[in-house]
């Protein structure tokens, strides 16, 4: 139903992330830039990831944050630090604390907080850096149901539809920076990636296959309203959208680097070195879509009796036309990343 918010990742997400695991990788370059002009004079240092999912990618994330807090002298090596994993209230949760603790991780204190990002989530002036990665693309709620397609990315841009879900993409990022840079001390930075498309390349083109195929097999599946229902709550930004100087000044937020950049999927790499078969690959690719998509999936399932049958015979069909035409499914993440810093 319209209005509905979102619910997060499925199971056995952090087994089924590599791509978002890249992305994060990817962020290396930008967190030492944004540590080189973090300055706080705060004696607590607090981190958190917004939309940390089911962890692993935000423990790896949250490490790099304090390897180059220390190896930039930053902070000290004894002073406390503090990381705040924040994900919807629905998350996984277990799935969190077992990467947590996890091991010998004595790097930082770890807490969850279970409330949405586009909400007010810490103390005002007390959030030294703040990270998310692959997540602001998800909406609050659901604006409508998509008529023709379940990812309003893949419609026309002058779609009523896609209009709608890209006014509500704009009211969310505004809360998303009001809330943060409410909750940043001065001289605390955010470091963001956002998965976005530049307009200057044929986006759509080279990253459709895997969303077009979603929708294909719920047609094959679904009835005419559980099709309708079927409709992912994300809507997938332009550059420039994410890179909206206004909001950063109505927010007392600095920009201090923006790039976009294209990262390649690591699992098409894999079948082309021939470490993975083609059978691999299309088992990895139907997997890897399933954990963060198939939510939306059981929302529309909601009251069919048969919805396990469904979900197999769904997930079975998308794995069988990936092996048809494995190299039409490279999916490169493409992302926005963004330093910004409180004034």
């Amino acid at each position: 139903m319209a209005g509905a918010s979102t619910s997060g990742m499925s199971a056995c997400y952090n087994l089924n992330s590599s791509s978002q695991l890249s992305v994060v990788l990817t962020s290396k370059s930008y967190i030492d830039h944004a540590i080189n002009a973090f300055s706080s004079s705060s004696p607590l240092t607090i981190i958190a990831d917004y939309g940390s999912a089911h962890g692993l990618n935000s423990f790896h994330a949250m490490n790099m944050i304090i390897e180059s807090l220390r190896e930039k002298n930053k902070v000290d090596k004894t002073q406390p630090i503090l990381v705040v994993h924040n994900d919807l209230p629905t998350n996984d949760w277990s799935s969190v604390f077992q990467v947590l603790n996890a091991g010998n991780n004595s790097s930082y204190y770890g807490v969850a907080s279970g409330r949405s990002f586009y909400e007010q989530c810490l103390p005002e002036n007390s959030l030294s850096i703040g990270y998310s990665s692959s997540s602001l693309h998800w909406l609050s709620c659901k604006p409508c149901n998509l008529k023709n397609h379940c990812c309003s990315a893949y419609i026309p841009e002058d779609d009523s539809d896609r209009l709608a879900f890209a006014r509500q993409s704009h009211l969310d990022y505004a809360h998303f920076l009001e809330h943060r840079s409410r909750e940043l001390v001065q001289g605390g930075v955010l470091i963001l990636s956002i998965p976005s498309w530049d307009r200057a390349e044929s986006a759509v083109a080279s990253s459709s296959m895997h969303m077009h195929l979603l929708y294909e097999c719920a047609q094959a599946h679904l009835t005419p309203q559980e099709l309708l229902e079927y409709t992912i709550p994300l809507h997938v930004r332009w550059y420039d959208d994410c890179v909206d100087r206004a909001l950063f000044t109505q927010y007392s937020l600095e920009l201090i680097k923006a790039e976009h950049v294209v990262i390649r999927s690591p699992l098409m790499q894999r079948l082309k070195e021939g470490t993975i078969t083609v059978d691999e690959f299309a088992r990895e690719q139907a997997l890897i879509m399933r954990s963060w998509t198939d939510s939306s999936l059981q929302c529309a399932l909601a009251m069919n009796e048969e919805k396990e049958k469904i979900t197999n015979l769904f997930w079975t069909m998308y794995e069988e036309r990936v092996k048809e035409q494995p190299e039409m499914h490279h999916s490169p993440m493409r992302s926005t990343y963004l330093i910004l810093q409180k004034k």
